[in-house]
């Protein structure tokens, strides 16, 4: 078992924090799902938006991985921030949110 709550994040998922490490945007990352748990995401699923600001990355295939890592967990986002969320999706952030801390303290 690793360091991760594999319980919650998929072996894909677990894939693209290891990119993501590789990359060195988990701190970005962990602001833009930070913002999103801001959010109530616990009704069965809605609409909200997030600073599009955060979804900038230097190149595009940052862009990608964090945009398809956060869908994983149950939210859409769109480049200009905008977002859809599933039921599940308040308990997959969080697990998101708490493995890319621990990558960050880890990291920096």
């Amino acid at each position: 078992k690793t360091c991760f709550n594999s319980a919650e994040l998929t072996t894909d998922q677990l894939l693209l924090l290891l990119e993501s490490l590789e990359e060195k945007i988990v701190s970005q990352q962990l602001k833009l799902v930070k913002s999103i748990l801001e959010h109530d995401l616990q009704n069965k699923e809605g609409r909200f938006s997030v600073d599009a600001s955060l979804l900038s990355f230097s190149r595009e295939r940052e862009e990608k991985l964090t945009i398809l890592m956060v869908e994983m967990s149950g939210v859409k986002l769109q480049k200009d921030g905008s977002a859809v969320y599933t039921e599940a999706a308040f308990s997959a952030m969080a697990a998101l949110y708490v493995s890319l801390y621990v990558l960050n303290l880890l990291s920096n």
